[in-house]
């Protein structure tokens, strides 16, 4: 709703700073008392120009904007911090000699045979399931279940408070694949029997 606020009388340069008092009318029957008619001394008229329904009127939500554009503010600190990794590596290789092991002789059985340490996992798990359930389906479902939290977890809230659920299901695939590769690592010896790390460690990188 718009309104227009006329005044009825134009200001006079000699007419005193504050308009004089109107002095109110009293009801009929004894009421409480009104302002003096309008065009009195002091007194305002308003007039409806116009009336705006609340459905038409446009609101503009207006949120600071935290986004950057991805290029080049995100993919220059992102070449930037590849560039210094490859070099570091390169730098790495030259000053640091891999720890190469001997010519493998295939008519010798190696004294522990363990895989890459990211598959001690696996191998670990592969000692008590047979090769179907710990080879195939074991990886399957820890890879399904971890790609499916985006999926499932559709909550706007970052803070682990708000997000229990899927935080309890995330820290139980990454705890029980750490607890499995620790286990291969650290307490397995020669014929994958277990061996406590103070009676040897058969770990290599």
């Amino acid at each position: 709703m718009t309104i227009e606020k006329r005044p009825n009388a134009i200001a006079d340069k000699t007419a005193p700073s504050q308009a004089p008092r109107v002095p109110a009318v009293e009801r009929p029957g004894g009421g409480p008392k009104l302002p003096g008619p309008p065009g009195g001394p002091g007194t305002e008229r308003f007039r409806l120009l116009a009336y705006v329904k609340q459905e038409s009127m446009v609101r503009v939500d207006k949120r600071p904007d935290e986004t950057v554009l991805t290029w080049p503010h995100l993919l220059r600190a992102e070449f930037l911090m590849a560039g210094l990794i490859s070099g570091l590596l390169v730098v790495t290789s030259f000053l640091i000699q891999a720890p190469l092991e001997e010519m493998a002789n295939a008519s010798v059985t190696p004294h522990v045979a363990k895989a890459p340490w990211y598959f001690l996992g696996l191998q670990e798990i592969l000692s008590y399931f047979n090769a179907t359930v710990a080879g195939v389906l074991v990886p399957t479902l820890y890879l399904v279940g971890l790609a499916i939290i985006p999926y499932i977890d559709r909550s706007p809230f970052k803070a682990a408070r708000d997000r229990k659920l899927i935080w309890i299901f995330f820290l139980c695939l990454m705890v029980g694949g750490l607890i499995v590769t620790f286990i291969g690592s650290f307490f397995r010896g020669p014929g994958w029997n277990w061996r406590w790390p103070w009676e040897g460690i058969f770990f290599n990188l």
